[in-house]
């Protein structure tokens, strides 16, 4: 082999190995040789992904209305499960609520009770047992909001006691507070207890505001 052909194979060599270098074909920072595929991203921790919806009658609509877990999976666009039962007091609410959550394993759960408590006459038993509903979700590192209580037009001695009820889910530990009490329209109430579909709606978009 002559010189001459020596030093052009010199050449053509070192101009593949700057055209290579310069294509990212040398290899990677890691030294694995190939481009590193980037990873598919994920939800951020502590995403809404699952409501767990515990209510009464309020939440079942009554026959009357277009319940507020409805409206509020319509609104999310997320699964709402609606745990809800006419007549429930929240002494029921706090009996249920720990199977309830291992077997849904939400990320937010949402509690709307105590109507029935002010009407039986029970104030400082409701937000005890809303209390330990609270502290469940909060257990399983789950976000929980809670609602106050929408005016009772038919007794002033139970919208009194729904005063009560909301002032201590007010100063419930480690919930999120819904406050539908305060600016809901009482004239939104059929019957002196449940919202039409009007007050349904207004109690949706003040829960939709803590989620």
């Amino acid at each position: 082999m002559t010189k001459t052909n020596t030093l052009v194979q010199i050449i053509q060599y070192c101009l593949f190995a700057s055209v290579l270098a310069a294509c990212g074909g040398g290899g990677s920072d890691s030294g694995s040789g190939t481009m590193a595929t980037p990873s598919p991203s994920t939800p951020a921790a502590g995403g809404l992904t699952k409501v767990v919806a515990i209510g009464d009658s309020f939440g079942t609509g009554f026959g009357l209305a277009t319940p507020w877990p409805t409206r509020l999976q319509n609104a999310l666009g997320v699964p709402v499960v609606n745990n809800s039962r006419n007549g429930r007091l929240t002494s029921e609410g706090a009996g249920l609520i720990d199977g309830l959550l291992d077997s849904e394993a939400p990320s937010h759960v949402v509690i709307m009770l105590g109507t029935n408590d002010a009407i039986r006459g029970s104030v400082g038993e409701a937000t005890s047992n809303l209390q330990s509903m609270v502290n469940s979700a909060v257990s399983r590192n789950m976000t929980v909001v809670v609602a106050t209580l929408t005016p009772i037009t038919n007794s002033s001695a139970a919208n009194d006691r729904a005063a009560a009820i909301s002032g201590g889910i007010q100063g419930l530990n480690g919930a999120r507070i819904a406050d539908v009490r305060t600016g809901f329209n009482s004239s939104d109430i059929v019957d002196g207890v449940h919202p039409n579909d009007a007050g349904q709606a207004f109690i949706t978009s003040v829960i939709q505001t803590q989620l």
